[in-house]
C-alpha cells in the first residue's frame, strides 16, 4: 500500500499508462490497449477497494468506471488525472447507459448459451447413442436386435421418435449401459420405422435370472421442452432366437419390475424385431 505521499506519483503513472491504452486504441491496436486497459484495470480496482485505502469514497468513485467507447474513455483523461483534487462530485460519464448495455449483453450471451444446447441436444436425439458388438468371448453368446419397425396408429404426430434400449436384472436396475435408437427413418400412416442395429453389451450368459430387454418409445415435445415416452414393450430371456419376434406394446409407465402391465391398445399394433446371436 502506498503512503499518501506517494498518491501524486501513482496517479501520475496511471494516467501515463490510460494515456498510452488509448493511443494503441485510436490506433486501431485492440489487442494492445485491451492489454494495457487490463492491467491498469487490476490496478485501480486494488486500490479502490482496499479496506484501509488512503481514497476517499468520492475518488474511489471517479476510478471505478469501467470502458465506453473510445470517445467516452478519453474524457475520463482529465478526471484521472486531477483524482486526488478539484470538484470530486462530478464524474463526466452518465455509466447507468454502460449498465444497461452489459446486462443486455449478458442477456444476449445466456440466450445464444441455450440456443446452442439446445441444437446440441437435437443433434444428439438425430445421432442416437449406439454402440459397437462387444468382443466375442469363447462359450458366450452375444445378442443383437435389430428394431425394426413399432405400429402405432398415430405414428405421423410424433417429433424425432426414438427408442431407448435397456437391459435390467428382475428388480429393475440396469445390467449394461442404456442405448438410444437414432431417430426414426421413417413415418409410415400407422408405424415407425427405425432398421437400427442395438448391440447389447453383455453376454447372454452373464446376465441374472430374470432379466429383460425393454425398449421404450420416445418422441420430443416442443411445447414443453421435454422428451415423453409413448410406449414401451420387453424382451424376455425365453423369448430370445434366432429370428423376427413381434411383441406387445404396454401403456406407460415402463414398469422395470413387470408387475403392473397394461396393454396399450387392443389392436394388433407390435414392436417388430430381428434376433441375431453371435456364438
Amino acid at each position: 500500500m502506498a503512503e499518501e505521499d506517494d498518491l501524486p506519483v501513482l496517479v501520475n503513472r496511471w494516467h501515463a499508462v490510460f494515456k498510452r491504452a488509448t493511443d494503441f486504441d485510436m490506433w486501431g491496436q485492440p489487442v494492445e490497449a485491451i492489454d494495457v486497459y487490463q492491467r491498469l484495470a487490476k490496478q485501480l480496482h486494488h486500490y479502490s477497494n482496499t479496506q484501509d485505502s488512503a481514497f476517499s469514497d468520492s475518488q474511489k468513485k471517479a476510478v471505478q468506471c469501467t470502458g465506453i467507447s473510445l470517445n467516452d474513455l478519453k474524457c475520463l483523461e482529465s478526471t484521472l488525472q486531477n483524482v486526488l483534487g478539484g470538484n470530486k462530485n462530478d464524474f463526466p460519464l452518465d455509466v447507468s447507459m454502460a449498465q444497461v448495455q452489459y446486462q443486455q449483453l449478458i442477456n444476449q450471451q445466456v440466450a445464444i448459451k441455450k440456443t446452442n444446447e439446445d441444437k446440441d441436444k437435437h443433434e444428439y436425439r438425430g445421432r442416437g447413442s449406439l454402440l459397437p458388438r462387444p468382443l466375442p468371448v469363447k462359450s458366450m453368446t452375444l445378442l443383437t436386435v435389430r428394431v425394426e419397425q413399432i405400429g402405432l396408429k398415430d405414428a405421423p404426430q410424433f417429433i424425432e421418435p426414438f427408442i431407448t434400449v435397456s437391459v435390467k436384472d428382475g428388480s429393475g436396475q440396469d445390467m449394461t449401459v442404456t442405448q438410444d435408437t437414432p431417430r426414426a427413418l421413417e413415418k409410415q400412416d400407422s408405424c415407425l420405422v427405425f432398421n437400427s442395429d442395438v448391440h447389447i453389451q453383455k453376454a447372454i450368459e452373464s446376465l441374472p435370472p430374470g432379466f429383460a430387454v425393454f425398449f421404450e418409445l420416445k418422441h420430443f415435445k416442443p411445447k414443453k421442452q421435454m422428451i415423453s415416452t409413448r410406449c414401451w414393450s420387453c424382451l424376455e430371456k425365453d423369448e430370445i432366437k434366432e429370428g423376427t419376434v413381434a411383441l406387445e406394446l404396454y401403456k406407460k409407465p415402463t414398469d422395470y419390475r413387470r408387475k403392473n402391465i397394461s396393454l396399450l391398445t387392443v389392436k394388433p399394433m407390435y414392436l417388430h424385431l430381428r434376433l441375431q446371436l453371435h456364438r
